[in-house]
């Protein structure tokens, strides 16, 4: 399993987009944006290190493409 560009773009925008989807409700519930950012940090690590393992089984499954 190798950490190609690719691979890494996808899990980043993944990460991205749970921080991003989890900001916008934490202000919508009235959390300040630090506060948000702060509390939203620990799952967004997890996600990305979710995806970058997702993203490299999958490449390695479909033969690296």
């Amino acid at each position: 399993m190798r950490l190609t560009p690719r691979v890494l773009l996808t899990a980043v925008l993944a990460a991205g987009l749970w921080l991003v989807i989890g900001l916008v409700q934490r202000t919508r519930a009235g959390a300040s944006l630090a506060d948000a950012a702060l509390a939203e940090l620990p799952s967004t690590l997890v996600v990305l290190g979710v995806a970058l393992l997702w993203v490299m089984l999958s490449e390695r499954r479909r033969g690296g493409r």
